[in-house]
């Protein structure tokens, strides 16, 4: 006999929750550690896009942001399947987790291998993470 599952409703909101949260913490972690060059308005997408192409943006801040995405969608997978104990719920975790992510993209002017990473890798990590069942 299988454990009971949860509702999904309510595995796909905490895990939301949870992946969101690692997010912003990697991310502002990343802000912390790797600062933008002075006089560039974060805020502002063409300020952010001229910052890219001038490679005024560092490296690392960007690829811990990358691995705030994947921790988060990893965790998120995690969450999903933990209290929902059905992979159609990690699955819509993963696609609504990945739309955020490529909204993110489509913002902020990102290189290429972040739209790689965020958009094709955080689904695996999130399907990955709940193939498994708790």
């Amino acid at each position: 006999m299988s454990p009971k599952s949860g509702s999904p409703v309510s595995a796909i909101l905490c895990s939301i929750v949870v992946a969101g949260a690692i997010v912003y913490l990697v991310g502002t972690l990343s802000h912390q550690v790797m600062p933008y060059a002075s006089g560039l308005d974060a805020t502002d997408p063409a300020q952010l896009k001229l910052g890219l192409e001038a490679g005024e943006l560092p490296l690392l801040g960007m690829l811990l942001v990358l691995g705030g995405w994947l921790l988060g969608a990893y965790a998120g997978g995690r969450v999903a399947i933990s209290i929902g104990k059905q992979e159609w719920v990690v699955m819509t975790f993963a696609v609504l987790f990945t739309v955020g992510i490529v909204m993110n993209l489509l913002v902020v002017p990102s290189p290429t291998w972040m739209w790689i990473g965020g958009a094709g890798a955080t689904p695996l990590f999130a399907l990955g993470a709940g193939s498994g069942r708790s």
